[in-house]
């Protein structure tokens, strides 16, 4: 991807982007995401060069892609940003192939309008779900969405960040304890790789001992989980209703941000690749016994 001085920032999806699992979200959702990190990072870059830097987060949680690539999209187009990234998807995977095509053309029409506004633009499949047995009956539809979105940015080419193929989410230790957003270790590596897909100088410096420390998980995790998070789920879906209804976006205008504090320049990530690659091939050899 061409390199480029970024003095502004607007981010579109849904509870991944809005950084739900990151750590203290609960409490403060500030700050918090993949994004958020990018934001940080894309600011340090802008400083490097004596630039201000401003950022709007305009995802919701529950949001589905007609939502994002409608109202998002118009809220991103007035605020007139230098660079948008696009998470859109997951919370349809579900739904019907028939829909793929009105997807198909909301992403159409987001991309144009936004390369015809002059703004740069990141896409993101959505995710692999195959860190959890339980829903390994969505990883097809996952990849299905996620071949859509590839084939659409293909036609403008736009540049996409493949999380569905990123083996790192394969593994618990990058979910939070709801299993369904990312912990810190994962927002905080898709916030670099993002910025690698940049171009940028700065990376968020990680601990690859943190990173494969995978957390405990059994019978007595499985039914706090259920009553915790899988019960709630399905009772809004039975009362019709979002986990974002009546929720704003947490930053709705441009505002001016510092950068990370703690960045690394050309932050080298083969090392945690490395540990990885050797834990995700230690699991499937394991699997075979």
């Amino acid at each position: 991807m061409q390199k480029f001085l970024y003095r502004s920032y607007v981010a579109l999806g849904d509870s991944l982007t809005e950084g739900l699992g990151d750590d203290g979200f609960r409490k403060n959702r500030y700050n918090k995401g993949w994004a958020d990190r990018l934001a940080g990072l894309l600011a340090a870059e802008a400083k490097d060069f004596g630039e201000p830097f401003e950022y709007a987060n305009l995802a919701v949680r529950g949001s589905t892609a007609a939502e994002i690539l409608t109202s998002q999209l118009e809220d991103a187009l007035r605020l007139k940003p230098d660079l948008v990234t696009i998470m859109a998807g997951a919370n349809d995977i579900m739904a019907s192939r028939k829909g793929h095509d009105a997807i198909r053309a909301l992403f159409r029409g987001a991309i144009h309008r936004l390369y015809e506004a002059g703004v740069q633009v990141l896409v993101v499949t959505t995710v692999n779900p195959g860190h959890f047995k339980v829903f390994s009956v969505m990883a097809r539809k996952s990849r299905e969405m996620s071949n859509l979105i590839q084939e659409v940015a293909a036609e403008y080419n736009a540049p996409v960040l493949d999380i569905y193929k990123l083996q790192e989410f394969s593994r618990m230790a990058f979910w939070s304890d709801d299993l369904v957003h990312f912990s810190i270790h994962g927002h905080q590596m898709l916030a670099n790789i993002a910025a690698e897909k940049l171009a940028l100088a700065h990376r968020i410096p990680l601990h690859p001992a943190k990173l494969i420390q995978e957390p405990k998980w059994g019978f007595k995790q499985n039914i706090v989980w259920f009553v915790v998070h899988v019960l709630p789920f399905w009772g809004r879906k039975l009362r019709g209703a979002s986990s974002g209804d009546g929720l704003d976006p947490k930053q709705f205008d441009l505002e001016l941000i510092e950068p990370t504090v703690e960045t690394s320049l050309l932050f080298d990530e083969s090392a945690v690749r490395a540990t990885t690659q050797k834990a995700t091939a230690k699991k499937k050899s394991l699997q075979k016994l």
